[in-house]
């Protein structure tokens, strides 16, 4: 059946594969392309899942992206208008239709995306025998078509639009349209606000993050001396990885804001932080090549001149004294003790499983749920919105990489 509606190609990037299992779409992208298979019009969004982000060594998302990004519910006006009228098309179209009904049936929108209603690019080139292979990547090269940045929706939907359009040209058969598929493209949808809400788009892989203290002001109004001993907590916690996620940036940007801190004062109680190290670095005489490595991570965290670590360390040779009580500081961050309860979300570089059982094997309690007497959250992303990270903010304990976590396994490990 020929048509002369356009097509509408779309690829979805999701937190794990079963929407039974409560996955979200993170990215979608949609790309236009005329009866003829030219391409006339291209979107992308990440989408914010409200949970981990799953396999993020395959799509790469990042939770710093993805938690400024709208909600399925924000966008899904604007995605209506970009399918109205359109076949859709994708590579797996089962894969993409199953999480575009999830979504779509949480707001409690009925939609046509049944597993006939789209135009399938991998059962297309099955028909047309382009390939042994089914993945797109396979596909695609078997036209001859250029390699891409996989598993990101965008260049994911440009590669089955161009799959699409050769597969006009060279076999038009393979991709006739269905009645199905058009009784999609003429579904009637309910009003849906279209918000023209903007798009949300991955950070570049070279793109430097503007430091936290970028965003605080030289002067700031405020009535007496502020308390900065929160600014201090919050800084140990931040601190405790060796790394300041966005969110524990937001974190210390809302503090310093709260207690009327300026720019210059947060340098200040920067620099003060890091004598504080330094200080207990010289605790036993000698400074070793891990306190000094630590002293200039911290300093680069804290947007300091990584120079100043060694004019510090030879102030503070002599000034060793006992920590006023509260202001103890600990060199090398997280510090783990048999007995201490952790939990552990997100999908690890290593398998969760095994890092439970050498955690428990050390001593360490690792739950399922976060408490006020959890001693960590180590998560597969520290910026990770999973319930058991916001529980965590909500209790104060610190989130954590996984790096900083397992390298505390072993030093407690080390120490037995």
């Amino acid at each position: 059946m020929k048509t002369s509606h356009g097509y509408a190609v779309i690829d979805t990037e999701t937190t794990g594969i079963l929407t039974g299992w409560h996955h979200r779409i993170a990215e979608i992208a949609v790309v236009h392309v005329d009866p003829r298979g030219t391409i006339t019009d291209e979107w992308v969004t990440l989408v914010n899942p409200d949970r981990d982000l799953g396999p993020q060594a395959i799509h790469g998302i990042r939770a710093s992206d993805a938690r400024r990004a709208p909600r399925f519910e924000q966008l899904a006006g604007d995605l209506v208008e970009r399918l109205s009228g359109r076949v859709v098309v994708a590579h797996n179209w089962t894969f993409d239709a199953m999480h575009l009904r999830a979504e779509f049936g949480r707001l409690g929108v009925d939609t046509p995306f049944e597993p006939e209603a789209g135009l399938c690019t991998m059962r297309a080139a099955g028909r047309a025998r382009l390939s042994s292979g089914r993945s797109l990547a396979d596909c695609c090269a078997a036209a001859g078509l250029p390699d891409r940045a996989w598993h990101t929706a965008l260049d994911d939907a440009r590669g089955a639009a161009e799959l699409l359009r050769f597969l006009l040209r060279h076999a038009p058969s393979a991709v006739g349209v269905t009645g199905a598929q058009l009784h999609a493209a003429n579904w009637a949808w309910p009003h849906l606000d279209r918000r023209h809400t903007p798009a949300v788009h991955r950070t570049a892989v070279e793109h430097v993050e503007p430091h936290f203290l970028a965003r605080l002001v030289e002067r700031m109004p405020r009535d007496g001396e502020p308390a900065v001993d929160a600014y201090y907590a919050m800084l140990d916690d931040a601190l405790l990885d060796r790394q300041i996620s966005a969110t524990e940036g937001d974190a210390l940007v809302e503090i310093a804001h709260d207690l009327g801190l300026h720019k210059n004062e947060v340098v200040a109680l920067h620099l003060s932080y890091l004598r504080d190290l330094a200080r207990e670095a010289w605790a036993d005489q000698v400074v070793t090549g891990e306190e000094r490595s630590d002293l200039l991570t911290v300093a680069t965290l804290l947007a300091l001149d990584p120079a100043i670590v060694e004019a510090i360390l030879d102030e503070e040779r002599d000034a060793v004294r006992e920590p006023a009580p509260g202001q103890e500081r600990k060199v090398g961050g997280l510090v783990l003790r048999p007995g201490d309860k952790v939990v552990l979300t997100g999908e690890m570089k290593r398998e969760r499983a095994d890092i439970a059982a050498e955690a428990t094997a050390a001593g360490i309690r690792v739950t399922g749920s976060v408490s006020k007497q959890t001693r960590a959250l180590a998560a597969a992303d520290p910026d990770s919105m999973s319930g058991k990270a916001k529980r965590a903010r909500e209790c104060g304990v610190p989130v954590v990489s996984e790096d900083a976590f397992l390298k505390a396994l072993a030093d407690l490990g080390s120490c037995r």
